[in-house]
């Protein structure tokens, strides 16, 4: 007897000699809740099977699952603006509720702002108003990330810019090429707070509005081209922010 438990310790010690224990971590589990506009939703980017799967939303998803178990959830909703997404997290607790739980959270918002407000510069006009309607549009930003952080004090925010979607000759392109960076300048600072990323698109699609949106039939939403590379700007953000 005392033999056979020698020889069953011996065993039991080489195996771990030669064949040491595993020590990887198990995928990490992750909820990834994205709220804002048209972007969030994925509006111009190609469907299959009636499914936006070209959308950042779906190919960040597919980034993340690379190394860990994410589940998502996508309240994305076409014509949403600041004030509009601001009500929605103050009158939606389920919401909320949600929002708590999230390891990754995505916002895209100020799009719509963004239009109404180029959109509203008569000819000649000066551009108080403008300048009044970005100052409404930064405390309203102000105030949905300090309610997001507020429900969720540790979860990654990342925050999408703006890019101009009008190209050279366009009659709206000198109004895009002055308030997306106004815009972006002023998310910039929420890049200092902890967990928080910003994602400025505007210089990598500046020259490629053709190209990369669907501005040639009046749409100003990305084509699958676009959505990628606001994709690969967040997960190059996301990785450098993991080291």
């Amino acid at each position: 007897m005392l033999k056979k438990w020698v020889l069953v310790t011996m065993l039991l010690v080489s195996s771990f000699l030669f064949y040491p224990p595993a020590t990887a971590e198990s995928p990490g589990e992750i909820t990834y809740i994205a709220i804002g506009d048209s972007l969030t939703a994925g509006l111009g980017s190609s469907e299959e099977n009636y499914l936006r799967i070209h959308g950042f939303v779906p190919q960040f998803t597919k980034y993340l699952r690379e190394k860990n178990n994410v589940s998502v959830e996508n309240y994305g909703i076409p014509g949403l603006s600041s004030t509009g997404l601001l009500a929605l997290l103050n009158a939606d607790e389920a919401l909320q509720n949600r929002l708590k739980t999230a390891g990754v959270i995505s916002v895209s918002i100020g799009g719509n702002d963004f239009l109404q407000t180029i959109r509203s510069v008569p000819e000649g006009e000066d551009e108080t108003a403008l300048n009044l309607r970005m100052e409404i549009l930064k405390r309203t930003y102000q105030e949905t990330y300090k309610l997001l952080r507020e429900l969720n004090p540790d979860a990654t925010i990342i925050l999408l810019g703006l890019y101009n979607p009008y190209p050279e000759g366009h009659e709206l392109t000198d109004l895009g090429a002055k308030y997306a960076p106004l815009f972006n300048g002023f998310i910039e600072e929420y890049g200092e707070e902890s967990n928080t990323l910003v994602i400025d698109p505007y210089e990598a699609f500046e020259g490629k509005a053709l190209e990369w949106t669907h501005i040639a039939k009046e749409d100003i939403h990305p084509n699958d081209r676009g959505y990628t590379e606001i994709t690969q700007l967040m997960k190059k953000a996301y990785e450098n922010s993991q080291e």
